[in-house]
């Protein structure tokens, strides 16, 4: 059976990262996906984007402005996302208004450079220190809540693991094996790889669960699994139907 996490709560569908958006995925998916950023202020919030509006790799999916890492909380939740009526929720608002697990992506601790993928072993304490102090946060936020914790960012990783020995970790990744050497390292359970990552590995492993991003079409669904994917992180909900049978949605 394939696994569907529902990306920023099916985000082709749904106002992205809302609270309404994981409402609504909850009800569809068997995970839901959402990005957690920190405020100026150090908040975590949950958004993608380093920008409330457009700029460099920002899309402008609110009617805000400003980095996020520069404004204070009250800022960002002010903002409302594509003209939804939704605004950009704290994690904390979140987890109190949804329920049902979450895969929670660390995507910034703050302002500054966030060097991605497997560090040297001399830069990961410095990386692991810098996510620290945010990551005790979400940990501290999410509790007992059934949520699995992925980052591109080592240092995010390793902040989860010195906190929590237990807690279930998936790095992300665009190339495979970094993605399971640092599973290894963090004794993950799971790997995040790009679609381009799984079907350019020349083995996939067996022994970690195995999900792909970002899918956004029932070819690129049975792509993943042909290839050997577990689950399927997906902007649209019903992406499996056409699997050959395999997983067919009644």
């Amino acid at each position: 059976m394939t696994t569907i996490i529902a990306h920023r709560g099916f985000a082709g569908v749904t106002p992205e990262n809302t609270v309404g958006a994981v409402r609504v995925a909850a009800d569809r998916a068997d995970r839901v996906e959402i990005d957690v950023v920190a405020c100026g202020d150090g908040t975590p919030v949950v958004f993608h984007d380093a920008r409330l509006d457009a700029g460099a790799d920002s899309r402008g999916v609110t009617d805000g402005s400003g980095a996020v890492a520069d404004l204070p909380s009250e800022a960002v939740t002010d903002a409302v996302v594509l003209g939804s009526g939704q605004r950009v929720p704290t994690l904390a608002r979140l987890l109190a208004r949804t329920t049902g697990p979450l895969d929670v992506e660390l995507k910034s601790p703050g302002a500054g450079t966030d060097p991605r993928g497997s560090l040297p072993p001399a830069d990961r304490d410095i990386a692991r220190e810098r996510w620290q102090p945010f990551v005790d946060r979400v940990l501290e936020l999410v509790g007992g809540r059934d949520a699995r914790f992925s980052s591109f960012s080592e240092g995010a990783l390793a902040a989860v693991r010195e906190r929590d020995a237990t807690a279930s970790l998936a790095p992300l990744c665009t190339d495979l094996g970094t993605g399971r050497e640092l599973a290894v390292r963090y004794d993950a359970g799971s790997i995040h790889p790009s679609l381009p990552a799984l079907r350019a590995a020349d083995r996939v492993p067996t022994d970690r669960t195995v999900n792909v991003w970002t899918v956004r079409t029932w070819v690129e669904a049975r792509a993943a699994v042909d290839a050997g994917a577990d689950g399927l992180i997906a902007d649209y909900p019903g992406l499996t139907r056409w699997l050959g049978g395999r997983d067919v949605e009644s």
